[in-house]
């Protein structure tokens, strides 16, 4: 059985690097029987000082279908003995700008680690909205990094049809070669739809409810969303969850929310463990998203699911709820749209509220039944396998 060594920052039971940690959980679940799987992560949640608690530190420890090193020793020695250790026929890297994945390919590159094949998932880091996050310091390693060939011959994983777009258009003008790019979306849960059936939706009330669920960073856009309901006219309830990853865009946001209108109610109820947010977002109207770039959003699909129609900028691979009836993907320039459309979430009655509900839900039961997610992923890595032989 061919072995995969995922390097990650963050897994298991951390929760609060979002969708990273729920991709590669779904991951071993799903391929954790046709590969074998070692993840190599650190030994503590974002944000945290302190190690997880009841876990074993720089030993390899069964969670689930895979092998997983704890560790804070990000050294390049470590990360050399490890590879050594597994003897892994794929090495999955999750980032493009990580320090350890950087490490990785560097070591990679100075011919110092056994050879294999390489997978590398940018996780969103290519959309627009992310470069623009000091650009100047991840342009000059991009561009240093790829011309020096550092990716050369490695297959880009990409979420979506939409993060392919974003791959090939920063790639196009730096590396040497032609890049492997392929689509391989990440795996759904299999506990999205089950977790919600058994709970009937709290039935839409006067006003709105809107949630946030998402980490607190100029990426997710969470002060434009701030901006656009301080100006809806109705009573608008707006509860924020997520980790503070950016604490100046978070003072920013807290002095736009003390000036929020008195008809508009903002609480930040902070962090909720990922297995929550199921049964959290049945007790709200709907989703408000305005991120500056999702490679994928596993919580878009989370709220979905729960019958909880979604607002999204037009950066997520969700643009085509739209069209479906479960919800909107707007501009983020169109700010006459987004105003428009949140006061129509503001003042739909109830039985309208019942019918977009459904749709939201049944757009989640179509994708999930769509074309099987599993065997593309193992394509992928089939493909990799092939490469290096």
């Amino acid at each position: 059985m061919p072995s995969i060594l995922v390097f990650a920052d963050w897994y298991l039971p951390g929760y609060k690097a979002g969708g990273l940690i729920t991709a590669l959980s779904n991951l071993v679940d799903f391929i954790g029987d046709t590969f074998d799987l070692y993840v190599f992560t650190r030994d503590r949640d974002l944000t945290d000082k302190n190690t997880y608690p009841d876990i074993q530190v720089n030993q390899w420890q069964t969670v689930g279908k895979a092998r997983v090193l704890y560790t804070s020793d990000l050294s390049f020695r470590h990360l050399r003995r490890r590879v050594f250790e597994v003897a892994p026929d794929i090495i999955y890297l999750n980032s493009f700008f990580s320090p350890l994945v950087i490490k990785t390919l560097c070591l990679r590159k100075l011919g110092l680690l056994p050879k294999c094949a390489f997978v590398l998932a940018p996780r969103g880091e290519f959309s627009p909205g992310a470069l623009n996050i000091k650009p100047l310091k991840k342009a000059v390693y991009r561009n240093c990094a790829l011309r020096a060939g550092l990716h050369d011959g490695i297959v880009w994983q990409a979420s979506s049809e939409l993060e392919a777009e974003q791959i090939a258009r920063v790639l196009r003008s730096a590396v040497r070669k032609q890049p492997c790019i392929r689509v391989a979306w990440d795996l759904p849960s299999r506990d999205w739809l089950g977790a919600t059936a058994k709970s009937p939706k709290k039935p839409k009330g006067e006003g709105g409810r809107f949630l946030f669920v998402s980490r607190i960073s100029p990426k997710k856009n969470l002060l434009f969303a701030l901006q656009m309901l301080a100006k809806l006219k109705g009573y608008v309830e707006f509860d924020i969850f997520g980790p503070i990853d950016d604490e100046r865009y978070w003072a920013n946001c807290q002095t736009r929310i003390k000036d929020m209108p008195d008809n508009v109610v903002v609480r930040y109820q902070g962090i909720i463990p990922r297995e929550l947010v199921p049964s959290v977002i049945l007790d709200y109207d709907f989703f408000l998203l305005p991120t500056q770039g999702e490679n994928f959003g596993y919580v878009i699909l989370e709220a979905l699911a729960a019958g909880c129609p979604v607002i999204l900028s037009d950066q997520t691979p969700w643009r085509e709820v739209t069209e479906r009836g479960a919800g909107w993907a707007l501009p983020l320039e169109d700010r006459e749209s987004w105003g428009r459309v949140l006061q129509q979430c503001v003042d739909v009655e109830a039985k309208d509220y019942e019918a977009l509900s459904l749709k939201a839900r049944m757009f989640v039961e179509g994708w999930a039944a769509s074309a099987s997610r599993r065997d593309q992923t193992i394509r992928l890595f089939n493909l990799a396998l092939g490469k290096a032989s």
